[in-house]
């Protein structure tokens, strides 16, 4: 048999020269190869509101919140206004949330976060309503000073005008708050009167008395009879300070001034007036209102006024 003799060593030198030549291209094949990873895009959620906007008096609201059953996620507000029903949570869930009133006359808004996501929400503004301490006010013949106070929220503009030339603003002729406004009313020297004042878009009004009537003047007095022919004529009599008149009185009421316990007013065609000492009978000066039926009696006084001494108001069916 015919033997063949190799040199291993040339064969094993081939042999490291073809892996030589292989060696880079699989190395660089296995290194452009990187593990797929999805852990973010798994976690990703959704989430959803019941409502967005809200009016000023507030109101309640949920999240819906959707994402995989491993997944964990937190939930925060940044206004104190939006107040949650929870924190935290995993997997798919629910939030519920309140708004409070909005207190001011402006609109606000507000976040929740769950996670990355946002959700806005907004609120109307408070409406501006106004009111006053008071409607209306009487005041004598004579004048003074009135003040009425106005209620409202802070930003809230208004303002104070009066209607009539003897009613002034004396205080108070704008604001963007609660505040007063302060009246002066002119002295009367004629008839009664009624002005108005808008204040806030509110109407207030002020009545005035009369101005007092001048008192009559004195009757002149009578002069005495002559004396006896032969003798020095007497010296005169004083005249005696007539005693009033006393009447009774009775008619519809109508034309009240004043303030009790000292009111004017007509009945039966005759200026009536009453005081302290005015004797009630069943009924009280507040009675003395406007279509009431009146009775009683008084003193004429010079001007022709009656003082009452004793008065009786009817009620109308209406009082009781």
């Amino acid at each position: 048999m015919n033997l063949r003799r190799y040199d291993w060593k040339a064969v094993a030198a081939a042999i490291a020269a073809v892996g030589a030549l292989y060696a880079p291209a699989c190395t660089k094949t296995e290194t452009s190869i990187t593990a797929p990873s999805d852990a973010v895009d798994r976690c990703d959620l959704t989430v959803t509101s019941s409502a967005s906007s809200f009016p000023s008096p507030g109101g309640k609201g949920s999240l819906t919140i959707t994402t995989a059953r491993d997944c964990t996620w937190s939930v925060a507000s940044n206004a104190p206004w939006v107040a949650l029903g929870g924190g935290s949570g995993q997997g798919e869930g629910t939030i519920p949330y309140t708004v409070a009133a909005n207190p001011v006359p402006s609109p606000r808004s507000a976040a929740i976060s769950v996670g990355v996501k946002s959700v806005a929400v907004s609120q109307q503004a408070a409406p501006c309503i106004f009111s006053l301490s008071r409607t209306n006010d009487t005041i004598g013949e004579s004048g003074g000073k009135l003040s009425v106070g106005v209620t409202t929220l802070t930003g809230c503009r208004w303002s104070a005008a009066s209607g009539a030339a003897w009613i002034s603003v004396a205080s108070g002729q704008s604001g963007d708050a609660t505040g007063t406004v302060g009246l002066t009313v002119a002295a009367n020297d004629g008839a009664a009167r009624v002005g108005q004042v808008n204040i806030a878009g509110q109407t207030y009004t002020v009545s005035q008395a009369a101005a007092a009537p001048a008192p009559a003047p004195p009757a002149p007095p009578t002069p005495a009879p002559p004396g006896p022919t032969p003798g020095p004529p007497p010296a005169p009599t004083p005249t005696p300070t007539p005693n009033p008149r006393h009447v009774q009185f009775s008619g519809t009421i109508s034309s009240v001034f004043g303030r009790c316990p000292s009111v004017v007013f007509t009945a039966g065609g005759k200026a009536i007036f009453v005081d302290e000492s005015t004797d009630y009978q069943r009924s009280k000066c507040g009675d003395l209102k406007e279509d009431r039926e009146v009775n009683g009696e008084g003193d004429v006084q010079a001007n022709g006024a009656i003082k009452a001494t004793t008065v009786h108001v009817s009620k109308s069916n209406d009082d009781h």
